[in-house]
């Protein structure tokens, strides 16, 4: 009778476990002792043994405890199938969110990479930009800094409940029906750029890619006279504006530095050479 018993301290050991563990694993019901002495030592049968290597197992696949005793109060071949397919979702749905998380970290990662590029401050260029989808989230009024960081937080809890993430950038849109307006900021917004698998919400609007007039400059991303001043350069330079600015921040509050305490942007707006 002696050979067929271990004490708690052989079980846990053979199972690579704690004592504690298993005296949590009794105290949940999930595998009791057979027998527990006057000093409070607990003891089990060799018989157990296939039972906590079963549950190891199952823990190691990522079965909850709660799971696990629920399986061996009704064990059948069939029922341990559908605990596993059960499991095996779950699993398949955690890959799902780890990818995402994934892109959105290289979408992250590449949008700091991209400031490694050096840009003339303050001086407008042309360049070439790709097609962007952004969620637009409109002002309340004429933006300032509380209303930039009041509106960019509406926008960006829109994303988290719609389960994205802001990974890539947001700014300032200004409607190009109001550029010769003294209203400037009528119907201008917050947009946050969104990843191109994820645009179908409401508020999801398409930038064209395109030629872009740009300016890189150290300030707000709804400084007016910026926007004046390379509305004007483009005009000057013989190119139709054709679509709404946006003024994208690429570093924000958190990156001020003793030479520079407002925002790092670029200010773009769509063009198109004017047919001579």
């Amino acid at each position: 009778m002696a050979d067929e018993i271990v004490t708690i301290s052989e079980m846990a050991k053979m199972h690579h476990l704690t004592r504690q563990t298993l005296i949590y694993y009794d105290h949940i019901g999930l595998l009791k002792p057979v027998s527990i002495n006057e000093h409070g030592y607990r003891y089990y049968s060799v018989y157990q043994i296939p039972v906590l290597r079963e549950i190891c197992l199952l823990k190691k696949l990522g079965v909850k405890l709660e799971d696990i005793k629920k399986s061996f109060e009704n064990r059948s071949p069939d029922t341990v199938i559908r605990l596993l397919e059960l499991q095996k979702d779950s699993v398949d749905k955690q890959i799902q969110e780890l990818n995402k998380t994934r892109m959105h970290l290289e979408q992250r990662i590449r949008f700091y990479e991209n400031l490694h590029e050096e840009h003339p401050i303050h001086t407008p260029l042309i360049t070439e930009i790709g097609p962007r989808k952004i969620l637009f989230v409109p002002f309340p009024c004429e933006p300032c800094k509380n209303i930039l960081h009041l509106t960019l937080m509406r926008a960006w809890n829109q994303l988290f409940d719609w389960g994205t993430v802001p990974s890539s950038g947001f700014g300032t849109l200004i409607r190009r029906s109001q550029f010769d307006s003294e209203d400037l900021y009528r119907g201008a917004g917050i947009f946050v750029v969104v990843p191109d698998q994820e645009y179908n919400f409401p508020g999801i609007e398409e930038i064209p890619g395109g030629i872009f007039a740009c300016m890189y400059k150290y300030s707000f991303p709804y400084y007016k006279n910026d926007f004046v001043t390379l509305k004007e350069w483009t005009e000057s330079q013989g190119y139709d504006i054709i679509g709404d600015a946006l003024d994208l921040c690429l570093l924000d509050t958190t990156f001020y530095n003793s030479e520079h305490e407002v925002d790092y942007c670029c200010l773009q707006i769509p063009v198109k050479k004017r047919s001579s």
